[in-house]
């Protein structure tokens, strides 16, 4: 039976072994008759009922009907299952697994949504997400009266037309009485976007922590759209364009394709690609100019290059270049071969615009007629969100998961997938416990401070997961995010907090309302979280904000800290603080560049501060990875990078997948081809233009000690040097080496 396009099919499947209890199935599916009967747009739904299903009833019905949503009730048993009924009426159990894989095959087919209105069906849930894009399940048993409630709210919401996810809400909403409304959980497919499917909602990829994919909020979304609209458009096609290529380096794909696309487009363009360049400081310079004069950055996006931290810094300045400069360099994402989910940060740069594919070289004549045409005022292919879900491919966790530069907050939305893998890896501190305890207690305040790829991030990422198990919601800032503009303009930056804090949690914007005051940004922003986005949640929230330290050089730093410190003050006075969490990540030394430490949230609650590991945890490393590096390796591994967390692991990681031997990886350690090679240059090209720090640096290697305070306090936020006693030291010995060859004032 084929659907009409303008109806929507609910297929409703009922089971209640006699050897189970009884459930009021009769009472429930009546209930949701009559409501879509009398709703707005009950011509749009059409409601198929199958009773006492048994498990080739299940796929049948779904094949006759065709439905868009399908709607359990009965029984479940946690991990294991669901109830169905065999021929006799007598209970016939379906696991979990055959469940999932049922739907993956009707996944192509217009199933939009599954509702399992059936005890612990949670478990059931996450499974059928990974292949649906809407599934709800029940986290723990559930009462009839409630199951009712909410599948009446539910119903209704979605016959007035609102989409699934305020249907949800509003079911959630309808059991708060009975105390349940926990219960119902909301599962989406991961990288679900607003316009796609069915019944998409005006949010997109919200999870459960309120955590978007992108980590940027629909309006900052939007705006970035906005900018490369208006700088394609207003482009002269005429003109020679100026086209700067980034790629990996010595990598297959990349590096042919790179040149074909080079020497195909300096025919009609100006087109800079960094081959040969010899890496220094003068390299660094160039790379900058040549990007800040650049039209448009083709960047080629392989299974090497998402990886590589250099690629990454050359998408993150083109970024922060366009929003001063009008929407210029315009970015063209190229895939090679690559159908992974972008990872954070990349996603929050490459998401939400468009892209294109290239899967071998019968491709590179289409792929190279495509980039003429997006140079010339066209657009890349793939840019509706269902071609981007179309094109990706999430693979299965590997046994020895690639160490990621920066923390991977997307993995939260996957707690099944390559989270529980990376965790075999993670090294636990003592701190780990004390802030995992400190975070599911009602109103605190926990600082995160340590230099560059120490592990920060990845302990916000376990506190974020604990208070959501704690039933806290999140608002996760990434200051990382904030543009030059707002950084500059202290009005401008407390606007754009209140705007953002808002859409992640997916709130109506009421800024305005609020702003239009004569008072100063903090009172207006302290207004607004207290007596707008507090009171509105009613629930306990939890503010993680990343890369804290991109305000410390704001002339407005100590109005913005010091508003941080007075919402931790005021839990002792007014209850309505006591609802909201904060929790802040840095790098650099807050000490040295917040005027008045009474007005710093940094010295109050729990402060954690975290090291490179000790040699026993690099044992402890080197042993969970299989022993790739033997005992006297690993001692000159030890001695070579000093702990320095993210080196360790990738090193570790390279051997033990036979990448290279340690052998190869010491001789080649400061190499622009070795292990450590790219992370070098990124290194690199962050020092470019900071004459101070350079100086710096060049002191700690040269004498041991850094007589500027505050320069001392960058190199160390930026993971360069360390201090030990009264002697300042590079952070390791291949910092000292690389650095020292090729450091220029």
């Amino acid at each position: 039976m084929s659907n009409s396009t303008n109806v929507t099919t609910i297929l409703l499947l009922a089971a209640n072994p006699k050897n189970t209890s009884r459930l009021r199935l009769d009472e429930e599916v009546r209930e949701i008759d009559e409501g879509l009967r009398r709703a707005n747009k009950r011509e749009q739904f059409r409601l198929e009922q199958k009773w006492a299903v048994r498990s080739r009833d299940f796929y049948r019905a779904i094949l006759d009907t065709q439905p868009q949503i399908i709607h359990f009730c009965g029984h479940a048993t946690g991990e294991d299952g669901i109830y169905l009924e065999d021929e006799t009426g007598k209970s016939a159990f379906v696991e979990t697994e055959a469940l999932a894989s049922m739907f993956k095959v009707f996944a192509s087919t217009k199933v939009e949504c599954v509702l399992l209105n059936a005890c612990y069906s949670q478990v059931q849930a996450e499974a059928i997400s990974q292949h649906i894009n809407y599934v709800i399940g029940m986290s723990r048993a559930i009462g009839d009266k409630a199951a009712i409630n909410f599948t009446v709210a539910f119903y209704d919401a979605l016959g007035a037309g609102q989409d699934v996810e305020f249907a949800f809400e509003l079911g959630r909403s309808q059991i708060v009485g009975l105390k349940e409304d926990q219960t119902p959980i909301l599962k989406k497919k991961q990288f679900l976007n607003s316009d796609q499917g069915l019944f998409a909602s005006l949010s997109e990829q919200t999870t459960k922590a309120n955590i978007p994919a992108s980590f940027l909020g629909k309006k900052a979304r939007q705006l970035n759209q906005d900018a490369v609209i208006e700088a394609t458009k207003n482009r002269d096609t005429n003109t020679p364009q100026r086209i700067f290529i980034s790629y990996k380096r010595d990598a297959e794909p990349d590096e042919p394709v790179a040149l074909q696309i080079f020497h195909a487009l300096s025919q009609q363009h100006e087109v800079f690609i960094d081959q040969r360049m010899l890496v220094g400081t003068p390299w660094a310079k160039r790379i900058e100019a040549e990007l800040s004069q650049a039209d448009f950055l083709i960047v080629l996006l392989s299974g090497q290059s998402v990886h590589s931290e250099m690629v990454e810094a050359e998408i993150r300045m083109a970024h922060n270049l366009a929003q001063v400069q009008k929407g210029y360099p315009v970015i063209l994402p190229v895939r090679l071969g690559y159908r992974e989910p972008f990872q954070y940060p990349l996603s929050a740069y490459l998401n939400h615009i468009n892209w294109t594919f290239w899967q071998g070289a019968e491709d590179t004549p289409r792929l190279i007629e495509e980039l003429i045409q997006a140079v010339s005022g066209g657009e890349l292919s793939i840019a509706e969100a269902q071609a981007k879900v179309d094109l990706l491919e999430i693979s299965q966790a590997l046994p020895l998961p690639r160490p990621f530069a920066a923390a991977q907050p997307l993995l939260l939305e996957m707690p099944e997938g390559t989270m529980e893998c990376e965790s075999a890896f993670y090294v636990e501190r003592p701190s780990d416990a004390l802030v995992l305890k400190t975070i599911v207690q009602r109103g605190v305040t926990i600082a995160i401070k340590g230099p560059r790829q120490v592990g920060k991030s990845s302990l916000l990422i376990r506190i974020i997961d604990a208070a959501v198990n704690a039933g806290k919601q999140i608002a996760f800032l990434d200051f990382q995010l904030f543009d030059k503009a707002a950084l500059r303009n202290g009005e401008l930056f407390f606007h754009q907090f209140c705007i953002w804090l808002t859409d992640v949690l997916d709130m109506t914007d009421k800024v305005e309302e609020y702003w239009n005051t004569p008072l100063g940004n903090s009172q207006r922003c302290t207004r607004y979280v207290s007596r707008y986005i507090l009171k509105e949640l009613g629930s306990p929230l939890v503010l993680a904000m990343d890369e804290v330290d991109k305000v410390f050089d704001a002339d407005f730093r100590n109005d913005f800290f010091g508003m941080l410190r007075s919402w931790h003050n005021s839990r002792a006075t007014m209850p309505i603080w006591k609802q909201l969490d904060l929790t802040l990540v840095t790098s650099t030394e807050p000490y040295q560049l917040i005027d008045d430490l009474n007005q710093s949230p940094f010295n109050v609650g729990q402060v954690i501060e975290l090291e490179d590991f000790t040699p026993e945890q690099v044992a402890d490393l080197n042993f969970r990875h299989g022993l790739p590096f033997n005992l006297t390796e690993e001692r000159q591994l030890i001695a070579l990078l000093g702990g320095h967390p993210y080196l360790v692991r990738r090193s570790l990681y390279l051997v033990a997948s036979q990448q290279c031997s340690p052998s190869e990886l010491f001789a080649n350690a400061t190499a622009d081809n070795g292990a450590f090679g790219d992370h070098l240059r990124h290194h690199l090209s962050l020092l470019h233009n900071k004459t101070e720090l350079i100086q710096g640096l060049l002191q700690v290697i040269r004498q041991n000690t850094c007589f500027d305070k505050r320069v001392f306090w960058r190199l160390r936020g930026a993971g360069l040097v360390k201090e030990q006693g009264r002697t300042v030291l590079p952070r390791c010995q291949l910092y000292a080496e690389y650095f020292r060859d090729n450091l220029y004032v």
